[in-house]
């Protein structure tokens, strides 16, 4: 079970294994980071495949918000870390039955991750374009 790997951390706790942070409160709950961030669990893998291989799955539950549904709290929302091993858990063994499948769905999300990446660098491209536009209409008007 999960429930071993997924600990919550301590600021100044150091970790010997492969490791990655998840946030715990907010509404990015569930994300997982390479470092550290306050109010984060930490999951202390075996190996790096298996860090690699849990990080994606939560980076991949994550986009999908399936961890809205384990959010409590009314004024600042969070995440049980019993909640989230134990669904965590569920979904690795849903997914290992189908490993192929898996992992090619989580390259389709990492094609659309650089597709939505292009899309907004285009966005801020026509923003600076329209900023540009007003500075040379009001500098025309002077």
């Amino acid at each position: 079970m999960l429930k071993s790997k997924i600990k919550c951390h301590r600021i100044g706790n150091t970790y010997n294994q492969p490791h990655f942070f998840i946030l715990s409160k907010g509404r990015n709950s569930g994300k997982p980071l390479p470092s550290y961030c306050a109010n984060s669990f930490v999951f202390v893998a075996d190996d790096e495949d298996e860090k690699w291989h849990f990080f994606n799955l939560c980076h991949a539950l994550w986009q999908g918000k399936f961890f809205h549904r384990l959010l409590v709290g009314s004024v600042i929302e969070f995440i049980r870390i019993d909640e989230f091993a134990v669904a965590l858990h569920h979904v690795n063994i849903n997914i290992s039955q189908n490993k192929n499948d898996f992992k090619q769905q989580l390259d389709y999300i990492h094609q659309l991750n650089k597709h939505e990446l292009n899309l907004r660098q285009q966005i801020k491209l026509i923003h600076q374009v329209k900023q540009s536009l007003v500075h040379q209409m009001l500098k025309a008007r002077q």
